[in-house]
């Protein structure tokens, strides 16, 4: 079956967009949308006035229409598109194609002129000419039509022109390597980063920014490559710094440095991510377009508040990491590594929360959601031309025989550059090999969490996020915890963690309204919200109190259940050299052993097509924060 048609019929004032867009919206047999009637009032107001609109009032407007392109069934959407950065925004929409109304401005003036009382006035032509950037020829999905022909003229040949046009651009990541059962060895990785490192010696840097993640990404294949660039780079002169992207993780003891770069980056060539100061504000997504982006359940700007050390004058900026269902954006890494991973308080808190309102059953093991076109856009419009950035993505596989890398992925620039391809070949190759549909839900399922990785809840709630859309209703979850020793990675998240606990989404809100800590805190009522099975199914921590882990006490004041671990793991047969797979535990009773649970996702079909939302949270939120 053919995917429906999207398309976008775009051009100045005057070009005839609505009247072409209806008439061929009826010949496809597709909705039609004049975006026009999408805009704000306040746009609408300000065009009347004469005045022509800028960036910040387009893009809440361009938001709603890729919603719209988005949407199930075939579609044709009218918007001026006039700038490319506008049409790439639109391109966001999978399967979009445009057709390019072309008239002279001469032309133009005369149509609108004979049009009175549209808010589009003829004094704003020049305006929508002077913005206008053609088409280029890489914009493959662009058809140009004539539009000074006959309307019946335009159709037709609008018609035949998307029937020779294809979604998307003709871009490609630079290194692309990965397949469903490709094996990336030792050395085809330093083949790769051989090549890595003569590209940046030919581009003449002196200073790299190594942004990988920390230890709770042990598994991610990012360890070695960022020690492999270190010490390539330099040993060619340049000077690197290395700045790990803990977003608001604890920061890297010497131990943790050792076992993730393999003890071959010195302690004190890592530099700590202040997230709470130490920030440059670049920007900020609005308030009209997160509520787009929330379906208007929260109202409340996402500012771009980034590491003031990702802005230092680098000449370049190598982001590593790997690509794997998450669940706050949709799929980790790409511009959330730097977005997020050196993100500031406000930014952190805001996108977190954004996608507690989506809901982590919507988000989770997609390539695109509402997060990761906030995080995509503050990007692309705040960061991408002031520092130059290079990905370099993994992708790895968790099988009875280890972690194997299944693919590497590389690219530069933005979204809509060879940055966006890899990210999005990534991405793909990740559902394959991270997203497991499994036929009937888990009756129980145990979840080892390696000591070296999670010592917190705030990390290891992952065998939680992972697990909850194949959990049966009304089924165990258990997750074994030698290392987990609190809550929250820093004192103040831990605090507010103990005093609220994880008893879902309406108690969060409700404590939202009493706890002004808690409401600037957003990331954390989020983590409390996803932490909680909604009354779903149980949830019991294992923990060894006589080894500095969380007491029974403690795990069951933030509404968990709690059993020693020692006794647990002897009940079940299980620690943390156990192949994952159905076991079965002393009495003979089955469960599912999951060994690390942040390298996957596991659903059930219906719940991962469905996008069942049962973690979502009320409209009433867009009243908080």
């Amino acid at each position: 079956m053919n995917p429906p048609v999207k398309v976008v019929v775009m051009g100045v004032a005057g070009a005839g967009k609505s009247t072409v867009a209806e008439r061929l919206a009826d010949r496809l047999g597709a909705r039609y949308l004049d975006a026009d009637a999408a805009h704000p009032a306040a746009n609408v107001a300000k065009m009347a006035r004469g005045e022509a609109l800028t960036d910040d009032d387009r893009w809440p407007w361009l938001a709603r229409l890729r919603q719209e392109l988005r949407a199930d069934g075939p579609v044709v959407v009218t918007c001026s598109a006039l700038k490319r950065r506008y049409r790439d925004m639109l391109r966001h929409a999978t399967g979009t194609r445009f057709v390019f109304l072309d008239l002279d401005e001469a032309a133009a003036f005369e149509r609108v002129s004979a049009r009175p009382g549209h808010f589009m006035g003829p004094g704003m032509v020049a305006s929508q000419f002077a913005a206008l950037e053609r088409p280029s020829p890489d914009e493959t999905d662009v058809a140009i039509v004539d539009a000074g022909r006959s309307v019946d003229a335009v159709v037709d040949a609008a018609t035949l022109a998307i029937g020779h046009t294809r979604p998307g651009l003709p871009i490609a990541p630079l290194i692309a390597d990965g397949d469903i059962d490709r094996c990336v060895s030792a050395d085809d990785v330093a083949t790769h980063i051989a090549t890595l490192v003569e590209r940046i010696a030919a581009g003449g840097a002196r200073r790299v920014l190594l942004v990988p993640p920390d230890h709770t990404r042990l598994y991610s294949g990012a360890g070695v490559i960022t020690a492999e660039l270190f010490e390539r780079l330099t040993a060619n002169g340049v000077d690197v710094g290395v700045l790990p992207a803990l977003g608001t993780h604890t920061p890297m003891s010497p131990q943790d440095v050792a076992l993730m770069f393999a003890s071959r980056i010195p302690f004190e060539q890592v530099r700590v991510h202040r997230w709470r100061d130490g920030l440059a504000t670049l920007g900020e997504i609005s308030a009209a377009e997160v509520s787009v982006l929330s379906g208007g359940s929260f109202e409340l700007p996402i500012p771009v508040a980034l590491d003031e050390v990702l802005v230092d004058g680098w000449d370049l900026v190598v982001s590593i990491g790997q690509v794997l269902p998450h669940e706050v954006i949709g799929m980790a890494n790409f511009t959330k590594n730097l977005v997020i991973g050196l993100g500031g308080a406000p930014t952190i808190h805001r996108s977190h929360f954004l996608g507690a309102l989506a809901g982590m059953e919507r988000l989770m093991g997609r390539v695109q959601s509402p997060v990761r076109d906030a995080v995509d856009a503050a990007f692309d419009r705040f960061v991408a031309h002031t520092v130059p950035v290079l990905w370099v993505l993994t992708v790895m596989e968790a099988t009875d025989e280890g972690v194997v890398q299944r693919g590497l992925f590389v690219g530069e620039g933005g979204s809509m550059a060879s940055g966006g391809a890899a990210y999005r070949a990534a991405a793909t190759l990740a559902q394959h090999v991270n997203l497991d549909i499994v036929d009937e839900p888990f009756e129980r399922v145990v979840c080892w969490l390696d000591p070296s990785e999670f010592r917190t809840t705030w990390l290891g709630n992952k065998a939680i996020y992972r697990t909850r859309m194949a959990m049966a209703d009304g089924g165990e979850l258990v997750v074994l915890a030698p290392g987990v020793h609190r809550f929250g990675e820093d004192d103040q998240i831990d605090a507010l963690i103990r005093r609220h606990g994880y008893r879902g989404a309406q108690a969060t809100l409700a404590a939202l309204d009493s706890d002004p800590e808690l409401a600037v805190n957003l990331s954390a009522a989020a983590h409390l919200i996803h932490g909680s099975s909604e009354g779903r199914f149980r949830i019991v921590y294992c923990t060894d109190p006589s080894s500095g882990g969380l007491s029974r006490d403690e795990v069951e004041s933030v509404g968990f259940e709690w059993r020693l671990l020692d006794a647990e793991m002897a009940r079940l047969g299980v620690d943390g050299s156990s192949t994952g797979g159905v076991r079965h535990d002393s009495q003979g009773t089955s469960f599912v052993h999951i060994p690390n649970p942040a390298l996957g996702l596991w659903a059930t079909s219906d719940r991962f097509a469905s996008g069942d939302a049962s973690g979502a949270l009320p409209s009433s939120a867009a009243d908080h924060g």
